[in-house]
């Protein structure tokens, strides 16, 4: 008796491989178009934050060695908080301070014993409502007090 044994027809195996192809494909567009949708979101909301960032206008006025820090907003973006800087050799003092409305000035107070240095960095509100740190907007006074 001869047994005729013979595998999945040519075409059959054909139809498996291309469903199995179609059924791969959708899972990888799926997972990357989610993958692409959060990236496009992440990059967009760091856009806004780094252009909101470029509408602050603000300058350190007046330090002196008694410790009155003074910091004017020229811009109409209102400053949120402040964070003050004090570089005295290698140590950093840090004040936090206040916000600054859209072009008014604000005075801080800090130990200026040996300080070199006064950095100002702004915190913004974003559109979330989160204060936005923008330090690639920050403010430097060279002073020496003994």
């Amino acid at each position: 008796m001869t047994h005729n044994k013979r595998g999945i027809s040519p075409l059959i195996a054909t139809v498996l491989l291309i469903g199995f192809t179609v059924a791969l494909a959708a899972v990888l567009m799926t997972w990357g178009l989610d993958y692409i949708r959060s990236t496009t979101k992440q990059v967009g909301s760091q856009t806004e934050e780094y252009l909101r960032c470029t509408d602050l206008a603000f300058e350190i006025t007046n330090v002196d060695c008694t410790g009155d820090i003074t910091v004017q907003n020229n811009g109409n973006v209102d400053i949120a908080a402040m964070v003050i800087r004090i570089f005295t050799g290698p140590d950093i003092a840090i004040v936090r301070g206040q916000g600054i409305p859209a072009f008014a000035n604000a005075h801080y107070t800090a130990a200026m014993t040996g300080a070199t240095k006064v950095e100002a960095i702004a915190d913004i509100r974003g559109s979330t409502g989160a204060n936005i740190t923008c330090d690639n907007n920050r403010k430097e006074f060279i002073i020496s007090c003994p």
